[in-house]
């Protein structure tokens, strides 16, 4: 039996792809660029102005901004390009992985869980970095489980009839 392609852009949630064909994309950019041009400013938003910056971890900012980078091909080209539901829960899924190294390291940042839920200890970049970081996830996650997700049964192609 052939395998079905149900088109993603019939299927996922409009605000759903919004977040995470444009606008993540363009706050992923913006985050590279941070940490590319101003890493010192990105480790004291991320550690609430407690880390200490050397010159000598410059790389792993680099590092980091290639990564969002990457997120930001995948969701603004890869997603655009191939309309297929199968294919963008499978890129969500691996993404959901790096955003799970992400939502941990933003607690580790801050002294750890203990630390990031005391919400009144909270900082204005604290807030920024939850809005920008939990609606996107939550879009993946909800993508992934198929939460929301229509399958209409006219948008419904094999593979074979695809090529």
């Amino acid at each position: 039996m052939p395998l079905q392609i149900i088109p993603a852009t019939a299927a996922v949630p409009p605000l759903s792809r919004l977040l995470i064909t444009t606008i993540e994309p363009a706050l992923a950019v913006s985050g590279a660029l941070l940490a590319f041009r101003q890493p010192r400013a990105y480790l004291s938003t991320m550690t609430r102005r407690a880390g200490t910056f050397s010159s000598d971890t410059v790389f792993l900012y680099t590092e980091l901004g290639g990564a969002w980078l990457y997120f930001a091909f995948v969701e603004a080209v890869v997603l655009r390009l191939y309309d297929d539901l199968w294919l963008w829960r499978l890129l969500c899924a691996g993404m959901l992985l790096s955003d799970a190294a992400y939502c941990h390291s933003a607690a580790q940042a801050v002294g750890g869980w203990g630390s990031w839920v005391t919400f009144e200890d909270w900082t204005v970049e604290d807030w920024v970095v939850l809005i920008t970081t939990a609606p996107m996830v939550l879009a993946r996650l909800l993508l992934v489980l198929g939460v929301g997700v229509r399958t209409p049964a006219q948008a419904i192609k094999t593979r074979s009839d695809a090529q």
